[in-house]
């Protein structure tokens, strides 16, 4: 894999797993990339559903305040007006697509009641999902402290692309919202290469950070590839370009691999009296894998009694590759019959 030759960064292919990652993964700031958890941690505490705007936020003087400070610090805001009033589906549009730190300090206050509670939540999920070279120290990722690496952020955003309404807005390009007005998407990336989300991050210690999710057509069959670089010089500009090589280079890398056909003779056997037969798989199974992927099977069998109608289960084919897993029934091909009347007269029953 073309890895980037800066920073960090990691691959995942759902179903199979981790399909590699480099530079290390210690623990670096994570710069707008800790407001997919700020984002996680709304949802699950005020649920949405689709077309659902959610409870309406006023906008206070105190809200205006924290924008015009933020503003003066050079972080990513969107302009809010006191007595503005925003659905938490609002908040979370200008959270995610233009990643304003104002609106993650609105959200966390809403939510919790203040800005530090809510960071202690943050980090309490984080050990949760097993994050464990993440740590918040504020809302948006614009503090230092703020740190994790490609592998876990990985792991959060798989988290929260399952909450429906985080992958709707993750994927639009745009949003109009009451002040701010038009807003776009930072995320430049979305629509190439199957590029579905999710969330960008820059700061002069972070450097450039990209976490993706895109959806592929391999051997005519879907996959979901998730990505994270870290660290990368020249902004958001060469995270989007080190995204883009990962990209390009994993599509060839996959294919659609059969790793067993219904039918597929998996034993045989041979009774005392000669009568022989196939004990095949119940199923077929395919999987979209990487490249060189190491494909493990075990196989349990039963005894056989003297008679056995064609189609008997009389074991199990244990499959694994990657984080994929599955149980294949085991089947006779044929019949049966058991010993003949000879063999029984001579041999005793």
């Amino acid at each position: 894999m073309p890895w980037p030759a800066a920073g960090a960064a990691a691959l995942y292919l759902e179903g199979a797993g981790a399909a590699g990652t480099s530079g290390g993964q210690s623990p670096t700031p994570m710069a707008s990339t800790a407001k997919m958890m700020t984002a996680l941690v709304v949802l699950e505490d005020h649920s949405l559903s689709l077309g659902q705007p959610g409870p309406v936020i006023t906008v206070t003087k105190a809200d205006v305040a924290t924008f015009v400070a933020e503003r003066n610090q050079n972080e990513s805001v969107l302009p809010v007006a006191a007595g503005e009033q925003l659905s938490e589906y609002q908040l979370l549009q200008g959270l995610l697509l233009p990643s304003a730190s104002n609106y993650a300090d609105l959200l966390a206050k809403w939510d919790l009641g203040d800005v530090s509670t809510f960071v202690n939540h943050m980090n309490t999920r984080a050990a949760a999902l097993g994050l464990s070279a993440s740590h918040y120290a504020d809302v948006s990722g614009f503090s230092p402290l703020s740190v994790s690496s490609p592998s876990d952020l990985v792991t959060l955003a798989r988290t929260a692309m399952q909450q429906p309404v985080f992958a709707q807005i993750v994927a639009q390009p745009q949003a109009t919202l009451p002040v701010a007005g038009l807003v776009h998407n930072l995320d430049t990336l979305l629509g190439q290469g199957g590029v579905v989300g999710i969330k960008t991050g820059y700061t002069d210690q972070a450097g450039g950070c990209f976490v993706l999710a895109a959806d592929l057509t391999v051997d005519g069959a879907s996959a979901r590839i998730y990505g994270a670089v870290m660290g990368q010089p020249n902004a958001l500009v060469g995270a989007f370009s080190a995204t883009s090589t990962l990209l390009r280079a994993v599509s060839p890398a996959l294919h659609l691999r059969s790793v067993v056909g219904r039918n597929d003779v998996i034993a045989r056997y041979l009774t005392a009296w000669g009568e022989g037969g196939a004990i095949v798989a119940e199923q077929s199974i395919a999987w979209v894998l990487l490249d060189g992927t190491s494909v493990t099977r075990r196989v349990t069998l039963d005894d056989l009694p003297p008679t056995l109608p064609a189609g008997s289960r009389v074991g199990t084919l244990f499959i694994e590759a990657g984080s994929h897993r599955a149980e294949v029934s085991l089947v006779t091909a044929t019949v049966i019959n058991g010993p003949d009347a000879g063999w029984r007269l001579t041999r005793g029953f």
